[in-house]
């Protein structure tokens, strides 16, 4: 006789958010790691460590007894932890142990990078060929700094002194990109084409 439904492995899904990048070194930071399950059980109570590249844990604790807002089964906790001591690229491993036997333990890699900690503001203004108006939702990214323009077309980014590729893209537009070297507060205005669409082909 098989064994009941409820005893087969459940294929639980685990997802890590709110994970600023970059992070600053050394500096605690805090994340967000919630599992859901596609039976929607509840998973209140699950074991969550987070790991270096080490193998240490550097943070841990349970998932909490309600689901995140709007979901039915996606259950949740908030963690603190402290940054790497250098500069760079790291991994974590996220580590997720049930309190039953039906959730098998699940495992994740979440990358990050860390930087120095800012020293300067460049403030950043995106005008529109041409029209020269301003052009809101830019993305704009100083080397792994990132943010989006306002209304204004305007948008400030604080990073550590260096020297920096500064990247704008908007739908419709032209990629912007050039090399910048910030060494104290500063402003760019950064002028973006519209995208010329090729001719359409002519058919019979």
């Amino acid at each position: 006789m098989s064994a009941p439904e409820t005893d087969s492995p459940h294929e639980a899904s685990l997802a890590v958010w709110d994970l600023a990048s970059p992070l600053v070194i050394a500096r605690s930071t805090t994340l967000k790691i919630g599992i859901a399950c596609p039976s929607g059980c509840s998973l209140s109570g699950t074991i969550i460590d987070i790991r270096d590249e080490e193998g240490s844990t550097i943070a841990s604790g349970h998932l909490g007894s309600e689901p995140w807002p709007d979901t039915l089964a996606l259950y949740w906790v908030e963690l603190d932890v402290a940054a790497p001591e250098t500069e760079g690229t790291h991994a974590w491993s996220i580590h997720a142990i049930s309190q039953d036997s039906v959730h098998p333990p699940l495992e994740s890699i979440v990358r990050l990078v860390t930087s120095r900690p800012p020293e300067h503001r460049v403030t950043l203004e995106v005008i529109e060929q041409g029209s020269g108006g301003p052009l809101a939702g830019v993305e704009l990214r100083v080397g792994p700094f990132r943010a989006a323009t306002d209304d204004r077309g305007i948008a400030c980014i604080d990073v550590p002194g260096g020297v920096y590729e500064v990247c704008a893209w908007k739908i419709g537009h032209d990629l912007f990109t050039t090399t910048t070297h910030v060494a104290a507060d500063m402003s760019m205005q950064v002028e973006i084409a519209v995208t010329l669409l090729p001719d359409q082909p002519y058919w019979m």
